[in-house]
């Protein structure tokens, strides 16, 4: 038995009154029920998150530490506010394939800006024209890059595990054990479930799901203007010449092997980074699920909102700007 010294709580809750542990829960210390009623929670470790919450007698109304970013509301204390830490937490998924496909993604992405800028654009001898051209190529594979990071270090959105179950949320993930919320789903190489989860990506090392989709989304778009930048940049005077009549396609063409890699590198991550980003703003505006708690359907740009932040504006293409919090709606815990 512990007693209940927390400033947390309210000075009615801080009595000495024996604390019995609750047996709900699989993971972590620091989670007791007192026999008088209040429930209290006082920063226990569960599942590498941190739980603070108080709460008062049961029925009444709960208070979440950290104010009111998390968006929780009003629910009875078996619903329990599942916070992460005040700084960020570090995410990273050990697996060997994901390491070696999200490492080949930024070597292709700074080699394609390395070969534009010795193999096409010096040597034009053409000062503004490779000022222009430079800057918008380097600019577009930096905010691609800074993209993929944020994808990768970011927590998709993983539920905690041995956290005891909200009401109406029953059902435990059999491979981790946590409590599965609408949409969640168990990824094999995170060994975790994530919320909202779309995909595991191994070229983001990472899943796909609620707290990073932003990131992927303007990943992939960042990377097909990159790759379309250069095609357009490495077919322009082909075109002009077949304009002005002094190229077929009966005529040979002589590429220098840097060149004939350059092409080769922008028309495949045109093509796969294009099709990726079709396929996640087809997803988001269609997601049924973006609004949770809510009857019908959401509309297309509530969903878009949901993803890339409640108000449009210029943070929306930015990787370096987050989403913002979510408010949680219906049995959801908030994570």
């Amino acid at each position: 038995m512990s007693q209940c010294t927390e400033k947390c709580c309210p000075p009615k809750h801080r009595s000495n009154a024996p604390f019995a542990p609750n047996k709900e829960v699989t993971a972590g210390k620091g989670l007791s029920r007192p026999k008088g009623g209040p429930f209290c929670v006082h920063k226990a470790p569960i599942g590498g998150h941190i739980l603070e919450h108080c709460g008062g007698e049961e029925g009444s109304p709960r208070r979440s530490l950290g104010g009111e970013g998390g968006g929780a509301g009003a629910q009875g204390p078996a619903d329990l506010a599942l916070r992460s830490p005040a700084a960020p937490r570090a995410w990273f998924v050990p697996d060997a394939l994901g390491i070696v496909c999200a490492s080949a993604t930024w070597v292709l992405t700074l080699s394609q800006g390395a070969l534009l800028l010795s193999a096409w654009l010096l040597p034009a001898q053409r000062p503004a024209y490779s000022a222009v051209h430079g800057s918008l190529s380097h600019l577009l594979a930096s905010l691609a890059l800074a993209s993929h990071a944020r994808t990768m270090f970011t927590d998709p959105g993983a539920l905690p595990v041995g956290a005891p179950p909200a009401p109406g949320l029953a059902a435990r993930c059999p491979l981790c054990g946590a409590v599965q919320t609408p949409g969640a789903h168990h990824c094999g190489v995170c060994q975790r479930c994530i919320r909202r989860a779309h995909h595991h990506c191994p070229w983001v090392n990472n899943c796909v799901g609620e707290d990073n989709r932003k990131f992927f989304v303007l990943f992939t778009l960042y990377t097909a203007l990159g790759a379309l930048h250069v095609l357009l940049l490495l077919s322009a005077p082909a075109l002009r010449a077949y304009a002005r009549g002094e190229w077929d396609l009966q005529t040979p063409v002589l590429l220098r092997p840097s060149l004939l890699f350059l092409f080769v590198v922008a028309l495949n991550g045109f093509l796969f980074a294009g099709l990726m980003f079709t396929i996640q703003i087809r997803s988001i505006l269609t997601d049924p699920q973006s609004q949770p708690g809510e009857p019908g359907q959401a509309s297309a740009w509530t969903n878009l909102k949901a993803v890339l932040g409640p108000r449009p504006s210029p943070a929306w293409l930015s990787p370096f700007a987050s989403a913002g919090p979510r408010a949680a709606s219906g049995p959801q815990a908030v994570v």
